[in-house]
């Protein structure tokens, strides 16, 4: 695959699905009363924080190195720990089949280590703070569409995944081979990070059904991931490794059918990237009914909207 057609169908995906929420939630905005709407003036203050928090994404994402020189740096340091030069070799066929199988499942473990020990710990949560502040979940929302510090994890998580490849035909005895060609991958992650935040395909319970057998993240399972009280579904791409550890959150169960969604606490855009320390002034949050897209204090948002905003989130 070339690298063009990669980076034009690696873009396409949020594209696609971000039209496809922008369909949903326009039905959905048709079918609520005139006074239940969100206002122009609150969907153009998330539009701007919309591009705040992408300015912060992929000027952070420009501090990293590329895909091609991590792969290159991690044969490297192997090759000198093991006291001689790891050439790569290319791959086809069937052994890129099997290859891009084990790493997407090995990527799945250090993307459940990293989400669930570091962005959820006590400590850390601050840097992932931003995901959860949204009361709804759809591809529309700040925090979900873009992501100010996603590279915290997504960076070493990278890391450790091409490692443990290198790690894993070290041990078989099998060449090292460039593991460039396995963008298929970072496109089926895509795929799935991207869907599992999608409101256009949560009422299809046929993919969910069709996507467990393989114990990938389905978009009502990462649900609830983000809902006010529950712990679990950490698997961005696959649920594997939340079955394996105990952390796996059943959409089918009647007691996990339409949770509250967001923070139990009150927050909003601007105290989710600042740890707290700022955060948007009372009469900004009325005037542009933050109290709608994040759960605040029932008196600093909108009056028609105070009651469903508290209720609850206590």
């Amino acid at each position: 695959m070339s690298d063009r057609l990669f980076l034009a169908l690696f873009l396409a995906i949020p594209v696609l699905f971000v039209v496809l929420d922008c369909v949903e939630l326009c039905r959905a905005r048709a079918r609520r009363e005139r006074a239940d709407r969100a206002g122009w003036q609150a969907l153009g203050f998330v539009a701007l924080v919309l591009v705040v928090y992408g300015a912060i994404q992929f000027g952070a994402s420009a501090l990293v190195p590329s895909g091609a020189r991590i792969i290159a740096g991690v044969r490297e340091a192997l090759g000198t720990q093991v006291g001689r030069p790891l050439p790569a070799g290319t791959i086809r066929g069937v052994p890129l089949a099997l290859l891009t199988l084990a790493i997407f499942y090995v990527s799945g473990l250090w993307d459940y280590v990293f989400h669930r020990f570091f962005s959820h710990s006590r400590r850390f949560f601050f840097t992932h703070e931003y995901h959860h502040v949204p009361g709804e979940v759809n591809l529309l929302m700040p925090g979900l569409a873009v992501r100010p510090f996603s590279i915290l994890t997504s960076f070493p998580a990278t890391i450790a995944t091409v490692a443990s490849a290198y790690a894993i035909l070290l041990m078989l005895g099998l060449p090292l081979w460039d593991l460039e060609p396995l963008k298929g991958l970072l496109l089926i992650q895509a795929f799935l990070l991207t869907a599992s935040h999608s409101c256009f395909l949560r009422n299809a319970w046929w993919l969910h059904h069709g996507m467990k057998w393989f114990a990938l993240t389905t978009p009502q399972e990462h649900l609830l991931h983000h809902a006010v009280a529950m712990q679990g579904n950490y698997g961005n791409f696959t649920v594997l490794w939340d079955r394996i550890f105990g952390t796996y959150l059943d959409p089918l169960r009647a007691e996990n059918r339409n949770p509250p969604i967001g923070l139990g606490y009150d927050q909003d855009f601007l105290g989710a990237i600042t740890a707290g320390k700022l955060k948007l002034p009372p009469a900004v949050r009325r005037r542009f009914q933050v109290g709608r897209f994040c759960n605040i204090k029932a008196d600093q948002c909108d009056p028609a909207t105070a009651a469903e905003t508290e209720a609850p989130r206590q």
